[in-house]
């Protein structure tokens, strides 16, 4: 097993276009202010087919404004079931498709597995219950 199976492929492709969004080669600001600027201006301009439904505060989304996949991110190994494995890489092939256009990152929806656990603590109690947790 590589490190790239344990922890997601590196090759992150949001992080390389984060320059290509400057208005031109004399800009002074950094590339991500860049990107956030583009992102608030074409945010501010809603076409009628579309209504508004973000301020101009509002950040850009996890996966544009960080510089590599593992940027911003602590370490968190993680063992699993060999069961459990083989629904991981089911369910990332799936997101890949559903999300066609983007390069799903492994790392990405390893992450959202845990971010979606958290904020359903109930399915997890229920796992943990049908593992045997609570019949002692």
């Amino acid at each position: 097993m590589t490190k790239d199976d344990r922890y997601g492929a590196t090759d992150d492709d949001y992080s390389d276009d984060v320059g290509t969004y400057a208005e031109s080669p004399a800009d002074t600001a950094s590339s991500a202010e860049a990107v956030a600027t583009e992102s608030r201006s074409s945010e501010s301009t809603p076409t009628e087919s579309e209504p508004e439904t973000s301020t101009s505060s509002d950040p850009l989304p996890f996966i544009f404004a960080r510089r590599t996949v593992k940027a911003d991110r602590d370490a968190v190994p993680v063992y699993v079931q060999d069961q459990t494995a083989t629904e991981i890489d089911e369910l990332e092939r799936e997101l890949g498709q559903t999300f066609d256009g983007d390069k799903v990152m492994a790392l990405d929806v390893r992450e959202a597995l845990i971010r979606a656990g958290l904020e359903n603590a109930d399915d997890v109690r229920r796992v943990m219950e049908e593992w045997g947790y609570g019949r002692r």
